[in-house]
């Protein structure tokens, strides 16, 4: 099930054993390796919890108004595994100029379109500036092909941009209906 970065944030996090909420979505860790989401960080509520962070395996589901986990004896402490390879290769997205392996400047990430079951990005929702945005909306660009993310950047194949989907917002489709 695809779900939005920007729509997670902030959803109540359920345990399943006991029905409790435990806390809130603070965020979403994706990691360079897999290019996909590795666990998620939780600001605790006024539970005594062991940790703030579940990782992905300990999702049962993401759906529209909740987090549901397994247990909340499965968070584990940030801390505990910031240092972890995995956790070091962790990035933003959100921000990172998008370009073509030609050297096209696509825009920049401004959503990241993630699978919560499997953990991979499927794609970002690109901006091409203030003007386009608003007169034409946002587009989706699949993460088809060969993509590399460095520190700041993204390079993708000219097959993803050739994919890449208007949102079909902006005051242009508003006009024309």
């Amino acid at each position: 099930m695809i779900r939005k970065y920007s729509e997670v944030l902030g959803l109540p996090v359920i345990s399943a054993k006991n029905g409790m909420k435990i806390g809130t979505l603070k965020d979403v860790v994706f990691c360079r390796d897999n290019k996909g989401v590795l666990a998620f960080i939780i600001e605790k509520g006024n539970h005594s919890l062991k940790g703030n962070v579940v990782m992905l395996q300990d999702v049962l589901s993401l759906g529209n108004d909740a987090l549901i986990i397994n247990d909340s004896d499965n968070l584990v402490e940030y801390k505990r595994i910031k240092k972890t390879p995995e956790m070091l290769e962790r990035i933003q997205l959100r921000g990172y100029k998008i370009y073509t392996h030609s050297g096209n400047d696509i825009g920049i990430v401004k959503d990241i379109l993630f699978d919560y079951k499997t953990g991979k990005v499927e794609g970002v929702q690109v901006s091409d500036g203030l003007l386009q945005d608003l007169l034409v909306g946002r587009n989706i660009m699949p993460f088809l092909g060969k993509i590399e993310i460095g520190e700041e950047n993204i390079l993708v194949d000219n097959e993803a941009v050739e994919e890449m989907m208007n949102t079909g917002g902006g005051i242009r489709s508003l006009l024309e209906n």
